[in-house]
This record gives C-alpha cells, sequence and structure tokens, in this order.
C-alpha cells in the first residue's frame, strides 16, 4: 500500500467511496495502494484479491460501470471510473445493467499479415524485431496493458519508481521492434486459434470488448509463463499474491503488497522482488526460501560464476544487500501456512529436512502480505489448442516439441521461451530471434546479421540456467492438510479430492474433472491442473492434462456472437483410426456378455444385466463416461427437436417421431434411478419451450405439437402472453412456444457415474483402457480381441456410440451409424435468468441454465476434427453462431462472460435408435441412441430385456437394424 501519492491527481468510486488514483495505473494498484486488497468474491462467498497480477487466476473481478466480471489487474482506471466488488460469484444482472443496444453483434473482417507474435515479453519482442528487420508485415499482440512482459516491466503511470536497467532495456526494445516497423496492439487477447479446412491458421482476439480475426502465413507464440502457486492453507486470503503480481505493483504502479511481507517460495526472482520491495519502503521483509543458502552449496556457486560471471555476480550483489537491510532470511524453510480471518495476518514457516519434509519447532511471522513464487507454469493455450506434441517435466510442466528456433512439428508455428518450457528471458529472447529470423526466411525475406552468434549466446543462457537452478534445487513442496484447498476457483480441497479418487478409484485427471468440476473454473485448471495429476497418480511421462478449450479466457458472449446460416442434417464425420498401445493383460477372460462401451447406453445395459444376475464385463479404450455421454449439455428432450421435424428432418422425420414414446420413458426411468440408487442427478423437469418468432414458427410447431400428442407427448402451442409469463427473460419478439412439461435438464457428468457404480455394485465389472482390434465367431459364442488382451462371451452389445459402425464391420455387417461431431457453450454463473430447457422453431439452439448458475448453450452446432489430438473440437464460425442464437433469444446473455467450449462425438443415424439382436449375427446386440443422453438409461434396460431373452413390452420393429434393408 502506499497512500502518500502526489500524483493521484484521478478520482474513481469504488463501493460508494472515492479514491485517489494515479492516471495510468490499474484498478488493482488503485485498491492496493487504499488497502483494499480484498476485491473479489470466491464460490464459497469469501473474499478474493490480487494473486497473479497478469489476468490468470480471476480472483479480483470487479463490477466497473455496469459490467460484471472484469479482472481489476489488467483494468486501466480513468477519472470518474464507477466500480464496485462483485459480491457473489454469481453475476447480478442489477450491477451489471448495461445498454443491451450498444453491444455489437457482428462477424469481424479478418487480416492478413505476414508474420504474427503474440506475446510482447522478451521472446516476443525480439521475434517481432528480427522479423520485421527483413521487411515482413509483423503484428505484435500482448493481454497486457502495456508491452514488456513480466520480465521488461514498464512503468505504467508516473508513481512508478525510477526504470532500472532492466526496465531501460526493455524501453529500447520496445522501441525498436516499433521503429522496425512492426505493429504493436496491447491489451489484446489471442483467445483462440485454429486451421480452416485449406490449412491456413486463423487466430481470433479480443481488443477492448472487440472480436478480432487475424491470418497469419507464421505464427510466433510467446505467450510466457505464470508462477506455480504455493498451495497452503490460507493460500487464497487477501493479501496473498505471487511474486510476479507483487512485483507488477511495485515496479510498473509504484505501489507495494504490504508494510510486512513474507516472500516464499523456491528460485532467484523471489529475491530478486524481496530486494526491489526493500529498496521500495518495506520496513518488515521476510523471506523464506525453500533451496539451502548458496554459500551452503559453493561448488554449485562456483559452476554458475562460470557459466555467467555478470548475472551471477548481480545476484550476489542482490542477496548481500538484502543481508545487509536487516531482512530476516530463512534457507531451507517452506511456507506451511497462511493465517488470517478476512486477509493475511500471519505467515506459518517450517525448516526441511534432508528429504524435504517440514520438520521441527514451526515459526510464525507477522505480515500483511505473504507472496509465494516456486517456479514457473508454460502459457501453453495456443499451442496445445493447435495440437503439438509435447511431453511432461518431472514437475509436471509442459515441454513442447521444438528447436532452438522454436519450430515446431508445423511448419508455420514457432514457440519460443516459456510458452513452450522454461528457460529464462535471455534464453526466451535468443530463441525469438531466431524465430523471428527463421519465420521471415520461410516466407522468403532476407534475413541479415549474425545467426551463429545468436545462438552461442542461446547456448550459453542455458548452461547458466541449468547453473542457477542446480544451485537452486529444492524439493517440491507436498500437499498437506485435507482443507487446503487445491482447485481455488471452485472450492475444492485436497481432502474432497482424495476421497472423491479412492471412492471411485480414480486414475485420470479427466474423470476427477467430470466428478468434481477441478479445472472448471475461470482460470481453467492453471493452478489445479498439475497438482490433481499428481493425485490421481498419473506417471512422470504421460502428457494426462485436461484437454485445451477455446476461448483461452473468459471472454463476452456478445463480443464473439455473430449471425451464421442455417442448415439441415448434421456433417457426417469420425474419428481418426489411432491404435491404443498395449497395456496390462485383462483381468478377466470370459464372460457371458461382453457390453462394448462405457458411455450411459452401455452401462444402463450392463447395470440391468447385472441386476438380473448376469455375467456381463464392459470394455473401452476410454475412461467411463468420457464420449459424448460425458460431453452433451445434459437436456432431457421428451419433444421433438426443431430439425427433426419438417423439411430438415432426416428420412422425413418418421423415425424420430416413432422414438417419442421411447424418449417419455426414458425420462420416467431417469427419474426412478435416481430415487432408486439414492443419488442426486440434478434432473429437474421445469418443462421445455420451443419458441416463435413469426407466424410461420407457429405454423411449424402447430403440426409438429400434433405429431407429438399422437405419440403421448403432452405438448401445445401457447401464445405470447403465457410464453412471458412462464420465462419473462425472452427476447419481447417471440409470440408463442410449444410448450412441453414433460422436459427437463440433467448433469450428465454425476448420473453416468451413479450408474456405473451401480452397475458394479450389481456384479457388473468395467475394464477401461482396452481398445477393441478385433471380434471373430468361436463356436457359438464369439472372441473379442483387445489391445490387452482376448476376452471370449457368448453375447455381444454393440453401444459404441459414434464408433458402432467400426465394431460392426469386425463382424462383416453394415451397422449406418456416423459420427457427427458437436459443441457446447458454457457461461460464468450468473443469477436466474431462465428456468426452462429453450429451444428455437427455425434455429439450432437447446439453452438451459444449470443449479450452480452456468448457462449451458447447445442445439447440434457442427464441431470439427483435431486429426493432431484424434478427438473433436469447437469451431469458431459455430461458437458465433450458436451464441448469437443464444442472446437472440435471452438478451442478458450478452451481459456473460462465455467460459469455454467444448465438442464431443454425437451419433447420426436416421432420427431414430437401433436396438435388437443382428438377424445375420445371432448374439451381436446393437444398442446404439439417436437422441443423446435422453435415451441412455431405457436403451440399456431395453437391451438387457432382449439379452435376457426375455418380452420387451413394446413394438421394437421400428428400431430394428432391419429397417436399412
Amino acid at each position: 500500500m502506499q497512500l502518500d501519492r502526489p500524483e493521484a491527481t484521478a478520482t474513481i468510486r469504488f463501493d460508494g467511496r472515492d479514491l485517489a488514483a494515479v492516471p495510468g495505473e490499474t484498478l488493482a494498484a488503485t485498491l492496493v495502494a487504499h488497502g483494499l486488497t480484498a476485491q473479489g468474491t470466491a464460490k464459497d462467498g469469501s473474499a478474493r484479491g490480487h494473486y497473479c497480477g497478469m489476468g490468470v487466476c480471476h480472483d479480483c473481478l470487479v463490477v466497473v460501470d455496469g459490467r460484471a466480471g472484469q479482472r481489476a489487474c489488467l483494468t486501466k482506471i480513468r477519472h470518474g471510473m464507477e466500480a464496485e466488488r462483485q459480491a457473489s460469484a454469481k453475476v447480478s444482472f442489477q450491477a451489471a445493467a448495461i445498454d443491451l443496444a450498444d453491444v455489437p453483434l457482428a462477424a469481424p473482417e479478418p487480416r492478413a499479415v505476414d508474420v504474427l507474435v503474440v506475446g510482447a515479453g522478451p521472446g516476443g519482442l525480439r521475434a517481432a524485431l528480427a522479423a520485421a528487420e527483413t521487411g515482413a508485415k509483423v503484428l505484435l499482440i500482448d493481454e497486457r496493458p502495456a508491452p514488456g512482459g513480466q520480465y521488461f516491466k514498464q512503468d505504467g503511470s508516473p508513481a512508478a519508481p525510477a526504470p532500472d536497467r532492466q526496465m531501460r532495456t526493455g524501453a529500447s526494445l520496445i522501441a525498436s521492434v516499433i521503429a522496425a516497423g512492426a505493429t504493436l496492439e496491447s491489451e489484446t487477447l489471442a483467445w483462440g486459434v485454429e486451421r480452416g479446412e485449406d490449412g491456413a491458421l486463423t487466430v481470433s482476439t479480443l481488443r477492448h470488448g472487440t472480436a478480432g480475426l487475424i491470418r497469419p502465413r507464421m505464427l510466433i507464440i510467446a505467450t510466457g509463463a505464470y508462477e506455480r502457486p504455493v498451495m497452503v492453507p490460507g493460500w487464497t486470503l487477501p493479501g496473498a499474491m505471487t511474486t510476479g503480481g507483487a512485483q507488477t505493483l511495485v515496479r510498473s504502479y509504484g505501489v507495494l503488497a504490504g508494510k510486512r511481507v513474507l516472500v516464499a517460495g523456491n528460485g532467484p526472482l523471489n529475491i530478486q522482488v524481496a530486494r526491489e520491495l526493500m529498496r521500495a519502503g518495506v520496513s518488515g521483509l521476510s523471506l523464506a526460501e525453500a533451496a539451502p543458502d548458496p554459500v551452503s552449496r559453493p561448488m554449485e556457486a562456483a559452476k554458475l560464476a562460470l557459466a555467467g560471471p555478470a548475472l551471477a555476480l548481480r545476484g550476489v550483489a542482490e542477496l548481500a544487500a538484502l543481508r545487509a537491510s536487516g531482512a530476516r532470511l530463512f534457507f531451507g524453510h517452506r511456507l506451511i501456512a497462511i493465517e488470517g480471518k478476512t486477509q493475511v495476518e500471519a505467515a506459518v514457516l517450517a525448516a526441511l529436512d534432508a528429504n524435504g519434509q517440514p520438520t521441527g519447532p514451526t515459526i510464525r511471522v507477522a505480515v500483511d502480505a505473504v507472496l509465494t513464487g516456486d517456479g514457473f507454469m508454460p502459457a501453453s493455450d495456443l499451442p496445445r489448442l493447435l495440437g503439438l506434441p509435447f511431453a511432461m517435466s518431472a514437475d509436471g510442466s509442459l515441454i513442447l516439441e521444438r528447436d532452438d528456433a522454436g519450430a515446431t512439428a508445423q511448419a508455420d508455428v514457432f514457440v519460443v521461451g516459456e510458452a513452450g518450457g522454461f528457460g529464462g528471458a535471455h534464453v526466451a529472447g535468443a530463441m525469438g530471434e531466431l524465430a523471428g529470423r527463421t519465420a521471415a526466411t520461410r516466407l522468403n525475406f532476407h534475413a541479415t546479421g549474425d545467426e551463429s552468434r545468436t545462438r552461442a549466446t542461446l547456448a550459453r543462457h542455458r548452461r547458466f540456467q541449468a547453473a542457477l537452478w542446480a544451485l537452486f534445487a529444492a524439493p517440491r513442496p507436498q500437499l498437506a492438510g485435507d482443507d487446503t484447498l487445491v482447485c481455488r476457483c471452485e472450492g475444492l480441497t485436497l481432502g474432497l479430492l482424495k476421497t472423491t479418487i479412492e471412492t471411485h478409484g480414480l486414475n485420470d485427471v479427466a474423470s476427477l474433472k467430470r466428478l468434481t468440476r477441478a479445472g472448471m473454473g475461470r482460470c481453467q485448471g492453471r493452478y489445479c491442473a498439475p497438482a490433481l495429476r499428481e493425485l490421481v497418480g498419473a506417471p512422470a511421462a504421460e502428457p494426462a492434462l485436461p484437454a485445451p478449450q477455446a476461448p483461452v479466457r473468459p471472454v463476452p458472449l456478445a463480443a464473439l456472437a455473430a449471425e451464421k446460416p442455417e442448415w439441415g442434417g448434421h456433417r457426417r464425420s469420425n474419428l481418426p483410426d489411432r491404435p491404443l498401445s498395449p497395456g496390462e493383460p485383462l483381468p478377466v477372460s470370459e464372460a457371458a456378455t461382453v457390453v462394448i462401451g462405457a458411455g450411459i447406453a452401455g452401462l444402463s445395459t450392463a447395470l440391468f444385466l447385472a441386476r438380473a444376475g448376469h455375467d456381463v464385463v464392459v470394455i473401452d479404450r476410454n475412461p467411463v463416461n468420457s464420449g459424448a455421454s460425458g460431453g452433451n449439455a445434459g437436456s432431457l428432450h421428451a419433444q421433438l427437436l426443431s430439425f427433426d421435424h419438417g423439411a430438415k428432418a432426416e428420412a422425413g422425420g418418421q423415425p424420430a417421431a416413432l422414438t417419442l414414446p421411447l424418449q417419455r420413458d426414458s425420462i420416467a426411468l431417469w427419474k426412478r434411478l435416481e430415487t432408486e440408487l439414492k443419488a442426486d442427478f440434478e434432473i429437474s423437469i421445469t418443462g421445455g419451450m420451443m419458441v416463435a418468432e413469426n407466424d410461420a414458427d407457429l405454423a411449424f410447431l402447430a403440426a409438429k405439437t400434433a405429431v407429438e400428442r399422437d405419440k403421448g407427448i403432452d405438448c401445445q402451442v401457447i401464445g405470447r402472453d403465457d410464453l412471458r409469463r412462464l420465462e419473462p427473460g425472452l427476447d419481447e419478439r417471440f409470440v408463442g412456444a410449444a410448450y412441453c412439461p414433460q422436459e427437463g435438464k440433467i448433469n450428465p457428468l454425476v448420473a453416468t457415474n451413479a450408474v456405473a457404480e451401480a452397475a458394479l455394485a450389481a456384479g457388473a465389472r468395467i475394464v477401461t483402457g482396452a481398445e477393441v482390434q478385433a471380434i471373430s465367431r468361436d463356436g457359438s459364442g464369439f472372441t473379442v480381441t483387445t489391445s490387452r488382451g482376448p476376452i471370449r462371451a457368448a453375447r455381444v452389445v454393440n453401444a459404441a456410440g459414434a464408433f458402432a459402425s467400426r465394431i460392426g464391420a469386425m463382424l462383416g455387417v453394415d451397422v449406418p451409424v456416423f459420427g457427427a461431431p458437436l459443441q457446447m457453450v458454457v457461461t460464468e454463473a450468473a443469477e436466474p435468468i431462465v428456468s426452462h430447457l429453450v429451444a428455437h422453431a427455425a434455429r439450432h439452439l437447446t439453452l438451459k441454465q444449470a443449479a450452480n448458475g452456468n448457462v449451458i448453450i447447445g442445439g447440434g452446432w457442427t464441431a470439427g476434427l483435431d486429426p493432431v489430438r484424434g478427438h473433436p473440437r469447437p469451431l469458431r464460425s459455430s461458437i458465433e453462431g450458436n451464441l448469437w442464437v443464444a442472446q437472440h433469444v435471452v438478451p442478458a446473455l450478452r451481459r456473460l462472460h462465455v467460459l469455454r467450449t467444448w465438442s464431443a462425438m454425437n451419433i447420426n443415424i436416421d432420427g431414430a435408435p437401433i436396438i435388437g439382436e443382428h438377424p445375420a449375427v445371432p448374439g451381436l446386440y446393437t444398442c446404439v441412441t439417436s437422441n443423446g443422453y435422453t435415451l441412455g438409461p431405457i436403451m440399456g434396460e431395453t437391451t438387457a430385456t432382449l439379452v435376457l431373452g426375455q418380452d420387451p413390452g413394446r413394438d421394437l420393429k421400428p428400431f430394428g437394424i432391419e429397417r436399412f434393408g
């Protein structure tokens, strides 16, 4: 904090209080300067504040001039600004009351450049300079308010201290980049990247609330890194922040994190920041470094001096100055807790034994700020979205495969510096220069200068970094205390996560994420993913991180919405064949029935078979619920979708219409299972409505509801007044709707898992990580050959979803099932907006609000296929179109941010499922649903009945495979 600030010539209003502010500083800097360390609110209602200082954590969310979800650390103040603490993790629409008419809704025009550099730190700046000097058209973008990155932080306000040598070097480099002709744009977020069908790159951006598209011929990713957190009890208290977050405050804005400060963790940056704080006026400073005192490692210190004499001497001087200043230094110590009720009050330290474990009596230090830094994690979102190959280091961070110039497996993509693996600012700068030269050369521009000198510089600084971290080598901290928060966004403790892992026998991050929502918050798992990976026991060499999602940061929904043309049917596509590596031998060699597919259809089949005492084994190459069953939006459909009736419908809509009784009965079965299993599926039968915009829509709905009522579905057309009474948040333009009280929603992340556990409890066995490679007739039964060995069975149930055709082909039969990759979108949590399942009569849309406040938006928008990672991925055009329809129906959505999108391989048949024994292959049963999650349990119950030789109690002829001739 720093209240004596003569430069504070502006005034802002925060929570009804006038605050003096310095022009050019961020809102977070103003608030911390006034001692207001609590700015945002956690999911549990506790106070949160400035933590990372670079827009990663989203803990400093505030409402600015009526716009909710603004990051205080990246929001520049302006005189007269009105701001308030975001009082809930859910967006309040009273606080977010903006003029919707002022929100632009149009697709941006793409910009073409020769070289796009993302990230204006040392690597990005040098890459842009090298490329621009060849004459290439270069655009350099960065999310932060000013270029320079963490290393070259520039002064952002008149209150900042006089620039030191590091800042002056950065300023000179920035000036050189501009002088060379590169265009530099700050406050520009690259939120996604994809390749078109022609293979060309498109980078999606957001600047000052406006979306943009950039089409580079070469892309250089220099997004740097963010600090690895120190997870101890209290690490989310206001006043606890990263070392880099505090450094930004003091270097760029002249604001101290506190008067009594502890810097804790591991690495030389902590020493540098501690020294800067002392110079800036911190009166009580303590430093806890996990590594031993450098003087106790003379051999490592000597190697460091040889590798970089000047840099080593500077470090020695910084440490000597700290010792002389009276700061309390604790080498070989770890932070084990932060204490405080509403903000930081004290820190608890412990010495480390020979194994790196806390030992001996603890030390309590009274402080008002705790700054932690324990190494770095690469900001690798964009490389991962592109599917670039990577490996995992021993500490769980990502290391991309690239050469010295950052060149990757994709010829038009370079990744330099920390974005591909930590190496320090000087390594990043040298790589950036090589990348800029190489990228421009590949475009036939001529690069001058001595490249060999740059490569020698790169090698020298790599040697220095290796020596530096040998000197500061320390054991990684171990998570301790079941009350320690691991996922700070979702408020998940170590104890809860361990219990979930043990209860469900989990060994992969994706399953843990689905069951607990870990990593699903605003930071998208950037902080908790390595810890989650460690908790589930993923092998050190296995890149078992959650799949990357676009947008890589929350983005205003209104900025992405753009109208797209409608269509009929689905784009049929299937994933590439990616053989699974052999694993441990199957734990079972024989079963009465083998079910292929651990989605809801296969698991329900297993449940009902096992309940009848039948010997059943479920086999899947992937974890339970990891396909379409876990990736759908959770709608429970009782009425026809708009594209299942009329001109857009497959096979004239008749197969879909015949399926309606199954949908109705399956919803009832879902409710029954929830009661029987004593589980909360989050089922909510609030009713569904398909809205009409004009008379043509009403006529369409009248015809559709007549078909539905004929099939036993309670569905009626209602007028404008009833529509407004039931759903007042809809746009005034809608004149009526088809209303079906039987529709609702369910949480597929928990419901499928409950069915799986019930199947196991009933005696079924589930084997994952086993890919079916072949099936052959074996006397009266079958031999199913998997990547983990064979299993014999009297019967086989093909419940492989979009891959059912591949399973059928193994036995020489045609199963006319096609993959249809579809995408979904989820917003940040908000106060209630809609209470029903909402669809549109003429456009692709399903929309619902989950119990936690998130709005889930789907409707059959096509996703793409990622041949590198081998799974579906969202398409920007589908995101834009989906969001346009959503806000067209519910205008208040324009006030929200999109948290993430995801995609799953849906199933396309002819509008109806396939159920039953194949007439040409006795003992082979098909169990594939055409209407997503809704039909899952009844498909399983019916298939189990058939396998057991019992009467299903309904006419299944319309759903038999024989209908395809």
